[in-house]
């Protein structure tokens, strides 16, 4: 397989003329707004960003050592990564301006019309293992490292606004 072949999301080569040629449209979204009991909508204050790699990482070698406690593995996190083993490349999100409005898109980062790229790869924009807790079958708490996960402390992409300058 060559290594264009792995590279199949939009935005992933430089080249915006080769990367429409190769490459589908992004999809496009705006951010989810929050709804009061009176039916007022108001903005999300921060966003996250998250993806389940540790879940999926069974051809790691070691293999992703998941658990922390109850029971627990003896190199907790070893083995998990991002990127996947075998990967090139794995899509992130990104922001463009359409007008005025702020728009999420998901794929590489030279999609073009992107404003802002999180870091640019999905190392960066998932950032560390985040511990999950779970019940245990023995009524006590279990931690399992689940995810990749970074929080911003603030909405890059308001719905309907022009977008944070950060």
């Amino acid at each position: 397989m060559t290594r264009h072949a792995r590279h199949t999301w939009p935005g992933t080569f430089r080249n915006p003329a080769q990367d429409t040629k190769f490459h589908a449209q992004p999809v496009i979204f705006s951010s989810p707004l929050l709804v009061d009991p009176r039916g007022k909508t108001s903005d999300f204050s921060r966003v996250a960003f998250e993806a389940d790699l540790p879940r999926i990482e069974d051809q790691t070698n070691p293999p992703c050592q998941r658990h922390l406690f109850n029971p627990s593995d003896p190199n907790p996190g070893r083995g998990c990564v991002n990127l996947p083993v075998g990967a090139d490349f794995y899509p992130i999100y990104s922001t463009r301006l359409d007008g005025h409005r702020c728009s999420w898109q998901i794929g590489g980062p030279y999609i073009p019309n992107t404003k802002e790229t999180f870091g640019g790869n999905s190392t960066v924009e998932y950032g560390p293992l985040l511990a999950s807790f779970y019940p245990a079958p023995n009524g006590k708490p279990q931690y399992i490292l689940e995810n990749f996960h970074r929080t911003l402390p603030f909405n890059p992409c308001p719905a309907g606004h022009k977008g944070s300058d950060r």
